[in-house]
């Protein structure tokens, strides 16, 4: 029977009911009727709601087809192996492996009964290809010695002390100097020509302290982990630029301070970091602790059961040009006595550095 015909016969059914002026549950007691009671106000229903069309059979479309047991297994295959594969590409799969079409909520309906039911895919992790010329060599040794710790630990127990003291609380209630010459806090060409302030640039950091506001400093509203990538930046400055001034950041080269301590960092804010850690006064701090702590390290390093002590004193000389009088010595690169400084090293019986310090004018090794 074709569908035309099947819808036809049943048109022509309900039909004669309606006609018969009989109650329809004693029409299907005397007559002979294709389809059951229920069946027919199922009809009713339909024609009401979607017409002709809606008796037409939807079965052929695969929205009633069964699942075989092939379809089952081959369907449990394929999800174990990919638990995160939609049913709409599982449909597409059967279809073009057995040419059959399942409804999605059948899909659905077996995947949850065989505990299948689809689960999210995981995110693969992007990485990112970094240029760094091998600096992260450097920045693992740093933080493998645990020598970034010990600077920033040291830092951070000298800006505590710097809190507590009295001056923190008195210095804290002084006005800026000069405020009708600055611009918005910024100092102007013309308060950088005052006498006052061009005689207190060169004093000392003790007489500097005096009037210094610790509390407008950024250093003491810093963490710990902000310390210590200033820090990290510092140790990298070598290889961000060509000579490790500070001021060689601003170039393209220090873009990669990003990569090797987390944030670009610029000659402005590495700068300022100096300067303030030079009014903190820790210098003489980080100095001895970096002896002490490379005696350790390479004590601990060597394999030796004994540890010669012997230490080598070396000295270098740099030439410091300035108009004020200072200490002179002999600057052998440039074979005369000037204004000068020396960085004295020393080193242990392996020649490791464990010790430097900075003196004015030719220092005096005996």
């Amino acid at each position: 029977m074709s569908e035309e015909e099947r819808i036809s016969k049943i048109l022509s059914t309900i039909r004669k009911i309606e006609e018969s002026k009989q109650p329809v549950s004693i029409y299907f007691n005397q007559n002979s009727v294709p389809f059951s009671l229920a069946q027919y106000y199922r009809y009713r229903r339909i024609l009401r709601k979607c017409g002709e069309e809606g008796l037409r059979d939807g079965r052929k479309d695969g929205n009633y087809t069964k699942m075989t047991e092939r379809i089952k297994d081959y369907v449990i295959t394929i999800v174990k192996d990919n638990r995160s594969i939609p049913s709409s590409q599982l449909q597409s799969k059967i279809l073009n492996q057995f040419n059959v079409q399942i409804s999605l909520s059948s899909l659905n309906n077996f995947r949850a009964s065989a505990s299948l039911t689809r689960l999210p895919a995981q995110k693969e992790e992007k990485y990112k290809r970094q240029k760094s010329g091998g600096g992260e060599i450097l920045t693992s040794l740093s933080f493998f010695t645990n020598i970034i710790e010990l600077y920033t630990k040291i830092i951070a127990e000298q800006v505590d002390i710097v809190r507590q003291s009295p001056s923190f609380k008195q210095n804290k209630e002084l006005e800026k100097d000069n405020p009708d010459i600055r611009l918005h806090g910024k100092f102007t060409s013309e308060y950088n020509q005052l006498e006052s302030v061009r005689e207190n640039r060169f004093k000392s950091i003790d007489d500097k302290i005096e009037d210094k506001d610790f509390s407008a400093m950024n250093l003491f509203k810093m963490s710990e982990k902000t310390i210590s990538r200033y820090n990290l930046a510092l140790l990298c400055l070598p290889l961000v630029t060509s000579n490790g001034r500070s001021s060689r950041v601003n170039r393209v080269k220090g873009n990669d301070l990003s990569f090797l301590c987390g944030y670009n960092y610029k000659d402005a804010s590495l700068n300022r970091y100096i300067q303030e850690l030079k009014y903190l006064k820790v210098s003489d701090r980080l100095i001895t602790a970096t002896a002490k702590f490379w005696m350790d390290f390479w004590r601990n390093e060597s394999e030796d059961g004994t540890y010669f002590v012997c230490y080598y004193i070396d000295g270098n000389t740099k030439a410091l040009w300035s108009s004020n009088r200072c200490y002179k010595g002999r600057v052998t690169m440039l074979g005369r006595v000037m204004n000068c400084l020396e960085n004295v090293f020393i080193h242990d019986g392996k020649g490791h550095p464990l010790y430097f310090q900075t003196f004015q004018g030719h220092a005096d090794l005996g």
